[in-house]
């Protein structure tokens, strides 16, 4: 007597199966249970079809296709995705925003430290 098995663990290790992932021992299972399942022989014979047919796939994406789709896009979406950037007017990167902020500090600290009376005694 053979104990029931789950097909859909079965078929989740199929693409392990077919890659050749599998220890000796999780194979032989496995194979046991597609020898005794006509559903799990099916749906992997299905695969192995499937995987056939893409395989065979030789055609190749024309060589505008990246610009059309980016065309595209931007038509739909009136430029929010793609928008051309202008190099001195277009958006400016926090990064920079970051630096010049930093920058300012640094100038306004060095400028203050400089003005500031050094030869001051304590008072007694």
């Amino acid at each position: 007597m053979t104990l029931p098995h789950n097909c859909d663990a079965v078929r989740e290790r199929f693409s392990d199966y077919l890659d050749g992932d599998l220890s000796a021992d999780e194979k032989k299972k496995l194979e046991q249970a597609i020898a005794e399942c006509t559903a799990c022989r099916d749906e992997l014979d299905e695969l192995r079809r499937t995987l056939g047919r893409i395989g065979n796939i030789k055609h190749h994406a024309p060589p505008a296709f990246v610009d059309s789709v980016r065309s595209q896009i931007r038509q739909r979406s009136q430029g929010r995705f793609f928008k051309r950037k202008h190099l001195l007017f277009g958006r400016v990167p926090f990064e920079w925003v970051s630096f010049v902020m930093i920058l300012a500090m640094l100038v306004y600290y060095i400028v203050m430290m400089r003005s500031t009376p050094t030869d001051v005694a304590p008072a007694p």
